[in-house]
């Protein structure tokens, strides 16, 4: 019984046409869905944050990608500033090399800071109380 109230859901939700992109795009990838999902289980992010986070894998920002294939405008698809990929969100959180040079990189050293504090912690060897104070020393 659960399984098809699940299964109709997630059918209603691939049929919208802004709000479907994310259930599409996930069905041809090799994504793990559980843990994709794990952080709306969760509950322990603010209803706006969780609302953004959807709007913003389903491609329903208003980006060129989405002019051209939700709203159907004549328009290009492709990225405004680099003008050689279609300008989706994944192209602009990952794949844009303006932002690649610095950006991401910066994204990443915090996740890495991030990952290093929680291991400190737990192994005892971390003296901060904040993860944002933290700074890896050079060995």
């Amino acid at each position: 019984m659960e399984d098809s109230i699940a299964e109709k859901t997630k059918e209603r939700w691939q049929g919208k046409r802004t709000h479907g992109q994310l259930p599409r795009d996930l069905d041809g990838k090799l994504v793990d869905i559980e843990q994709s999902y794990r952080w709306l289980k969760s509950g322990d992010i603010k209803g706006e944050t969780e609302s953004k986070t959807v709007v913003a894998q389903d491609q329903a920002i208003n980006t060129n990608y989405f002019k051209n294939e939700i709203l159907k405008e004549e328009t290009e698809s492709k990225c405004r500033l680099c003008e050689q990929y279609g300008e989706t969100i994944d192209h602009l959180t990952s794949g844009f090399p303006i932002l690649a040079k610095n950006e991401y990189l910066m994204r990443h050293d915090k996740v890495c800071t991030h990952l290093h504090y929680s291991i400190c912690k737990a192994l005892g060897t971390e003296n901060t109380q904040m993860v944002y104070t933290h700074a890896q020393t050079s060995v």
